[in-house]
């Protein structure tokens, strides 16, 4: 397809989705604020009539004192069978089971038809944490978050993961790009669409999921896992993202990252003892 007939196509599509918005009491807004795969994240406003008839929305954003949401479209028509009948329904799960944390990104509702899926959430409008780290870094001229505040950010994440493990949820995908800050500089944990429920306490997973960068060693090395225990070390790197201004392992390859693993991370001079 040409660009020019893309480009069409993708305005057609696009002004599809605002009057469906607008059919469910939302005005959706061009500012695209994050993508993936199969979807698109843009900023929107819920309409007076939508907060009369939804009273979680209404109690989160009046405390809020704004109308701003994100919308998280699905196009379920081009995702594969496995995500829209497996993986997005464990994400609607995942959020419904660990509504109402401080540190979790809510969802409001969901609506649907045969060709898309529309996720009403809560909007963290300073970006993720990645973007975060980046920013403060260059202002300091200096790698990495004051330990102050990493000590801050850090211990309002693992309540929200905390918080995911007591209901029964695994997150399996924790990195930095799925941690956003509200516009009151809250953490929000976001994104779960590798999400899975536990189980029983010791059972043991299977799948490899998330970003190698964070991955656990077992996970690397093709075997069955315990997912609180592959959260926990994701966890640790992404305290020493904050802390360093990088990763502690960084390679693509799983052998070659075990082998980093091994010999271990290094600290910059000057770090308080305490990390």
């Amino acid at each position: 397809m040409k660009g020019s007939a893309r480009q069409k196509l993708d305005q057609l599509n696009f002004m599809e989705q605002v009057r469906e918005c607008r059919d469910n009491g939302y005005l959706l807004s061009s500012r695209k604020i994050g993508s993936g795969a199969f979807s698109k994240v843009y900023l929107a406003y819920a309409t007076h009539e939508r907060l009369r008839h939804n009273p979680k929305l209404a109690s989160d954003l009046r405390g809020k004192r704004h109308a701003m949401v994100a919308i998280k479209i699905i196009s379920t028509a081009e995702a594969p069978v496995e995500f829209s009948q497996k993986f997005l329904p464990r994400e609607i799960s995942s959020l419904n089971a660990t509504y109402k944390h401080l540190n979790v990104v809510q969802l409001y509702e969901t609506y649907q038809n045969s060709r898309r899926s529309y996720l009403v959430l809560e909007l963290a409008a300073r970006g993720d944490l990645l973007e975060h780290i980046n920013s403060v870094s260059d202002h300091r001229c200096r790698p990495g978050l004051e330990e102050d505040e990493a000590r801050g950010l850090f211990w309002q994440l693992v309540s929200a993961v905390a918080h995911c493990h007591s209901s029964g949820i695994v997150h399996r995908d924790l990195k930095c790009e799925n941690i956003l800050l509200d516009d009151r500089g809250l953490l929000k944990l976001s994104d779960f669409g590798f999400a899975n429920r536990s189980g029983l306490k010791n059972s043991l997973l299977s799948t490899f999921c998330g970003s190698v960068a964070y991955t656990a060693p077992e996970i690397l090395m093709s075997k069955k896992y315990n997912g609180e225990q592959a959260d926990l070390w994701s966890l640790g790197i992404i305290l020493y993202a904050m802390v360093t201004g990088k990763l502690p392992f960084k390679e693509r390859q799983p052998h070659r990252m075990l082998h980093l693993m091994r010999q271990g991370p290094t600290f910059r001079p000057g770090m308080s003892p305490g990390w």
